[in-house]
């Protein structure tokens, strides 16, 4: 595992478009970390933050393993402000299967890479203890797969940069695939491995919104708030296209549809269902959401 300590100061700046042609976007590989503008102070309390990514050879933590990962540690403070990259971290891991062909497609990464390489788990641990709250894209995935790896993380906070930040809303950016957005952000990284989706996301997050502050500052603020999980208790099987039009997903083990709404919305979900789904009865069961539990 490769551990390095960066800093720097400055602010961190949306990426250029230089281009006086308007049919023109010209798109600029992401930098490295250390070169990243910082601010040259913080303000309020400082959150440590890590930004995850795990590549692994499928997508069932009880039977595939991570066969890269990688991590940066990075300071916000109370503005949303990047004040520091304290630790980053990347490790190859043998997974003592061959791994699919079509991980290698998307990864690049063969047997011969990953022959006998190992997670430092005691080195990893220390590196991320001190960690405030927990970031990946799609980070159900990730969270998923870290806590078989390092149990302290399973009652952590987690955000999900794919799902808590409302891209076109806030951002006014379509889509929520990471290379897509960072496309649109005027950037590119053309490899799918662990350390440069890490990268990635860690240049996404600094981006300036309209307001001139960070999507990460909005993120958090966004993904620390508590949610409510509403079920349509009893609902009709001939609801369910309704269900599902409004957002509504199917929860096997609950055998219930539910969705997960702000607080100051519950009570007009509520009247939606008593209209439109569950005219006579039951009310919804409904519980909080805090983002130590969102994403398990």
């Amino acid at each position: 595992m490769t551990i390095y300590d960066a800093g720097g100061d400055g602010m961190a700046n949306g990426p250029p478009w230089a281009d006086d042609d308007t049919d023109i976007r010209i798109l600029r590989r992401v930098g490295q970390l250390e070169d990243l503008p910082l601010a040259p102070y913080a303000v309020g309390p400082v959150l440590n933050v890590a930004i995850m990514d795990v590549e692994t050879t499928g997508i069932d933590p009880a039977h595939d393993e991570i066969i890269d990962i990688a991590y940066a540690v990075i300071q916000v403070d109370a503005r949303g402000e990047l004040v520091g990259i304290v630790r980053v971290g990347e490790a190859l891991c043998d997974p003592c299967m061959p791994i699919p062909e079509q991980i290698t497609r998307l990864t690049g990464l063969t047997d011969a890479d990953v022959a006998g390489k190992a997670i430092d788990l005691d080195l990893l641990e220390k590196a991320l203890a001190p960690v405030d709250v927990f970031l990946a894209h799609r980070c159900a995935f990730d969270a998923a797969f870290l806590r078989h790896l390092l149990p302290f993380t399973a009652d952590a906070a987690w955000c999900c940069s794919a799902t808590d930040f409302d891209w076109l809303a806030e951002a006014g950016l379509d889509g929520r695939a990471l290379g897509h957005l960072l496309m649109q952000i005027g950037h590119f990284n053309d490899a799918h491995r662990a350390m440069a989706d890490v990268v990635s996301l860690v240049h996404l997050m600094a981006h300036r919104l309209a307001d001139g502050g960070t999507v990460i500052g909005a993120l958090l603020d966004s993904a620390s708030q508590d949610t409510i999980r509403i079920e349509a208790t009893g609902a009709p099987f001939d609801r369910r296209s309704i269900l599902k039009g409004r957002g509504y997903r199917w929860d096997a083990s609950a055998k219930a549809w539910w969705i997960e709404v702000a607080q100051d919305a519950l009570e007009a979900e509520r009247l939606w269902l008593r209209r439109m789904v569950t005219c006579w009865g039951p009310e919804p069961r409904t519980r909080a959401v805090t983002w130590r539990e969102r994403h398990r």
